[in-house]
């Protein structure tokens, strides 16, 4: 592997952190709002589910997606130090 795809795989890290957290912020902060403020049934596969059911699902879907890109940045960090130990 060149340094330049080693520098582009270490960038890739940066951004699924970045991105982690960016998800937990605008997610969260828009579940909570409908879980505050309820608002209008959203009809959903035919059943209209209460807003503040969709914020609590909002925000459980915001820590899912949190902990899914640090995992995929810790997993190509990893990646890259076993590369490096290996050369």
């Amino acid at each position: 592997m060149t340094a330049q795809e080693t520098k582009v795989l270490q960038a890739g890290v940066k951004v699924f952190k970045v991105l982690a957290w960016i998800s937990l912020a605008v997610q969260g902060v828009m579940g909570f709002v409908l879980i505050i403020s309820g608002g209008e049934a959203v009809p959903i596969g035919g059943v209209d589910v209460p807003a503040r059911i969709v914020g609590l699902l909002n925000v459980v879907a915001a820590v899912v997606y949190f902990f899914m890109f640090l995992l995929i940045g810790a997993v190509v960090r990893l990646l890259l130090e076993v590369h490096a130990r290996g050369q």
